[in-house]
């Protein structure tokens, strides 16, 4: 287990007070991932450094940026390393007081960047910052506006699909979206960087529990504003996606929740499975998505994969847990008031799309 030495080398690095730097983790971005960085390079705000990781992109977008992009640092993985060891690459090598994360197939309104750093320098608790996400291809819609949760683990979008004019006051919420968000690093060098064992999805989630269990919080400024391309890279409901997302959920309601609420997830997510089987007549909901494009029976299959892969993970995610309870304020209160603050009901989650 690597935590302890992850931790050390973020407290070791020396930030420059006031840079944000900039971290997308690229894999065969083709056009999108230029437009991401062009889009960065507009920012007004202008104290930033932009690091690139590449997961051994079998495309030419490597080679454009080399030749397109100057001042930009460029560190190759050499194999598909995932969102959260390419993620904790950047942030280990960047001198930034503060970080943002940005998909490569996302792209930032000019004042994107100072509107995050407008709200999170507001208290000293806000650790991290979510903007409002449009979908690029239909920017009248919301894409998240930071996250929500339920209780089997699960975390989905805020706002997902509603007209883009609403959600318009600041508040907080359980946590960003990594797909565009801001972290202060003085909260990632108490709490951890990106748990690499997810490889996909649920990272920001995860994030979020420790941000929340550690007293830190997230605020959301509607006036920060991105697009993204919602699951371009790995499809909106494919197998892939469907594995990771369920046993990351699975791995995140073992390593923070209580164990009573741990237990009782199991009871959630037997209920969600329920209404989202439910919801297929009507062709509403996630599962009904997922049908179109692949089947039930293969459904369940991904659903044993995923938790046969939880089941042999147990005693790392163990040694995880033990490690974050012994330094985390973990109640059962605490929980609940998490809960109570930022949940969402079963028939919510089941009806997500």
């Amino acid at each position: 287990m690597k935590l302890k030495k992850r931790r050390s080398i973020l407290t070791e690095n020396k930030y420059v007070s006031g840079l944000v730097s900039v971290i997308i983790v690229n894999y065969n971005g083709g056009d999108d991932v230029l437009k991401c960085i062009d889009s960065v390079k507009e920012q007004s705000y202008t104290n930033y450094e932009i690091i690139i990781i590449d997961n051994d992109s079998k495309d030419n977008s490597l080679n454009l940026i080399r030749s397109k992009y100057e001042n930009v640092k460029i560190i190759e993985t050499g194999y598909n390393a995932g969102w959260g060891i390419g993620c904790n690459i950047g942030i280990a090598e960047s001198k930034g007081e503060f970080i943002s994360v940005v998909n490569n197939d996302a792209y930032l309104d000019n004042m994107c960047i100072e509107e995050m750093v407008k709200s999170i320098i507001l208290k000293n608790d806000y650790g991290s910052c979510a903007c409002k996400i449009l979908l690029s291809d239909d920017t009248e819609r919301i894409e998240v506006v930071g996250l929500c949760i339920y209780k089997d683990g699960m975390a989905i979008s805020r706002g997902r699909h509603e007209n883009k004019i609403k959600y318009d006051n600041s508040e907080e919420v359980f946590c960003a979206s990594d797909c565009v968000c801001l972290y202060r690093r003085e909260m990632l060098n108490e709490i951890g960087l990106y748990d690499t064992d997810f490889f996909m999805y649920a990272n920001d989630s995860d994030i979020g529990w420790r941000q929340q269990l550690y007293g830190w919080k997230c605020i959301y400024n509607p006036a920060s504003l991105a697009y993204h391309a919602h699951s371009k890279s790995a499809g909106n409901y494919s197998d892939f996606k469907a594995f990771h997302v369920e046993r990351n959920r699975i791995f995140v309601a073992f390593k923070y929740f209580p164990l009573f609420d741990f237990m009782i997830s199991f009871y959630y997510s037997f209920y969600r499975y329920l209404l989202q089987l439910l919801l297929i007549k009507s062709n509403k909901g996630s599962l009904s998505k997922y049908k179109e494009e692949s089947s039930l029976v293969n459904g369940l299959g991904i659903l044993i994969k995923a938790y046969f892969s939880f089941f042999k993970a147990i005693p790392l995610m163990y040694k995880k847990r033990r490690y974050y309870f012994s330094r985390c304020k973990i109640t059962r209160r605490t929980v609940t008031n998490i809960f109570k603050l930022y949940g969402v009901s079963a028939k919510v989650i089941a009806s997500y799309e």
